[in-house]
């Protein structure tokens, strides 16, 4: 493949490499399918305590707009259940060693090679590196390297994680990412983990899905610390987030040899749509409203785009700060993206359109996947799907038809012009998924938590062969017509695109003309709600 045709600075080309290389591979986090008694979900996994905490905003004369401040806050409620609670981890089922990748990463490496991946996506664990704060664990430093020569014999270029949920225990006993203060802490940690292993790889996401793990940990209670109801807490945890992704992404481009690597940060993009529109509707129309606002796309997006923070949280309390630095650097986009939720009348998990429910609750639509990369595309930067993929426990040819339809969306999306780089099934093998446990079947390779650690591959997994084959070179030479990374489109062009791309999916699945433009007419009910109002 050649690389003519391509101009600009080397930032601009669109690979790493001497020639663009579509990466497709699969995702693997560590802890998942390891397990780490050091870390604060070890510790998570025995916690049963629920916390409550509501405020009102009360505030002297007219209701002032809801992003002002407010001048004072009034405590309604703040109740913690220490053992009363249920487990937080369905069926109260322990990781242990689960599928056991830390010491059978030889045997795994080669399961995706057999799929024709030529890229694997994992998580450094810094609870495995740092057990204990200030000293460093020399064995896990030999695994990781160990794992990385395993993927470079066996030709696949790496794109790690460095926080994919968990951290140590030592970490969340200080705060964790509540205080700004440890922001240093985990720059210290991105600092280490570059000078062990930043000759490994050249893509560096420091953190994944960053608003699933304040929402999670502070409103919903299913991550740690189990909190319920904080939500301007979870705002708190969000920012500190982000800013640590931008202070790490200073700190590792200014250490030696960073200037050959890509460092970028993973979101789930992910909202809700009422199941239809009119006066019935009303009350979901209000609740997904409220679903796609707490969720934070918009206060993800708008501060990567310019280095300003606005979240939203009930009661009236607003999260402001301006970054000193600016616009955080951000060299690509990782986007995960399973699904946007639809809600009925009764404000459970539905579904619109023709494929029904995954086992997760969530609707079998690949053409949300095509709006999850438009959407994306606006930061300007080259998007990497870090994650996709459909849990099936009974039926497992819909997993085929889902790898057909999301893969079919990916490779009309790069032929209408984003610039989408690489795609990673979630995931290689049945593992622990956080608080649902062994439930959800998102493996490629069945795996039981039975004892005998046997991996089979599933004959609805078997297309993604094909796929994996013939994309690289095929998307490769689609991406090396392209002179400039990250264009972004108008949003008209971006409506009209997504709107051709559901048609295309319905009118495959047999839909009729007017039952197609019936479907597309329904509009999402605010999917990425404005930071300020």
């Amino acid at each position: 493949m050649s690389n003519e045709g391509l101009e600009g600075s080397a930032s601009d080309q669109l690979s790493l490499g001497e020639a663009p290389k579509f990466l497709c591979g699969v995702a693997v986090s560590v802890y998942q399918n390891s397990g780490d008694p050091n870390s604060q979900w070890a510790a998570f996994e025995e916690q049963k305590a629920a916390h409550i905490n509501l405020n009102l905003r009360v505030s002297p004369g007219e209701l002032p707009e809801w992003d002002t401040p407010s001048a004072n806050d009034a405590l309604i409620a703040a109740v913690t259940w220490e053992k009363l609670g249920p487990s937080k981890i369905v069926k109260n089922q322990r990781i242990g060693v689960a599928s056991d990748f830390w010491n059978r990463y030889e045997e795994d490496i080669q399961l995706a090679k057999d799929l024709n991946c030529n890229s694997f996506r994992l998580s450094i664990e810094w609870s495995r590196l740092y057990p204990r704060q200030g000293e460093l664990n020399k064995a896990a430093v030999e695994r990781y390297n160990a794992i990385f020569d395993t993927l470079e014999r066996q030709g696949m270029e790496p794109n790690v994680t460095l926080h994919w949920f968990v951290h140590p225990n030592w970490f969340q006993e200080l705060g964790g990412f509540t205080k700004e203060e440890n922001i240093d802490i985990f720059v210290e940690w991105c600092r280490t983990a570059f000078s062990l292993f930043g000759k490994r790889s050249k893509h560096w996401t420091t953190f994944n899905e960053p608003t699933v793990a304040a929402n999670c940990g502070w409103a919903l209670g299913n991550h740690p610390p189990g909190k319920l109801l904080h939500f301007k807490e979870a705002g708190e945890v969000l920012l500190n987030l982000l800013r640590s992704h931008a202070a790490a992404y200073r700190a590792l481009k200014a250490m030696p040899g960073g200037d050959k690597i890509k460092v970028g940060i993973c979101h789930n993009v992910w909202w809700l749509e009422p199941k239809h529109g009119g006066p019935l509707y009303m009350h979901t129309k209000a609740a997904v409203a409220f679903g796609n606002r707490m969720w934070g796309n918009e206060v993800v997006m708008t501060y990567l785009r310019t280095g300003e923070y606005r979240h939203w949280a009930p009661i009236n309390k607003v999260t402001r700060w301006t970054d000193p630095h600016g616009k955080p650097g951000c060299d690509f986009f990782g986007l995960n993206h399973y699904a946007r939720g639809v809600i009925g009348l009764n404000l459970a998990p539905t579904n619109k359109g023709p494929k029904g429910l995954a086992d997760m609750g969530y609707p079998v639509y690949p053409p949300s996947l095509y709006k999850a990369i438009s959407y994306a595309s606006t930061l300007g930067v080259p998007v990497y799907i870090l994650e996709n993929g459909m849990p099936c426990k009974e039926d497992d040819s819909r997993r085929s038809d889902w790898i057909n339809g999301c893969l079919n969306e990916v490779r009309q999306a790069v032929r209408d012009g984003y610039d989408v780089r690489g795609y990673f099934y979630w995931t290689l093998i049945d593992n622990f998924e956080w608080n649902f446990a062994f439930e959800l079947k998102f493996g490629l390779y069945e795996w039981n938590d039975d004892g005998t650690q046997r991996r089979r591959l599933r004959d609805g997994a078997k297309c993604i062969k094909g796929w994996y084959k013939r994309l690289p070179e095929e998307i490769g030479h689609e991406l090396a017509k392209r002179k400039t990374a990250g264009d972004v489109k108008t949003d008209e062009e971006r409506m009209r695109l997504e709107a051709l791309s559901e048609e295309r999916y319905l009118k495959k699945d047999g839909h009729t003309q007017e039952e197609v433009e019936a479907f597309i007419a329904q509009e999402p009910e605010a999917a990425f709600p404005a930071v300020v109002d």
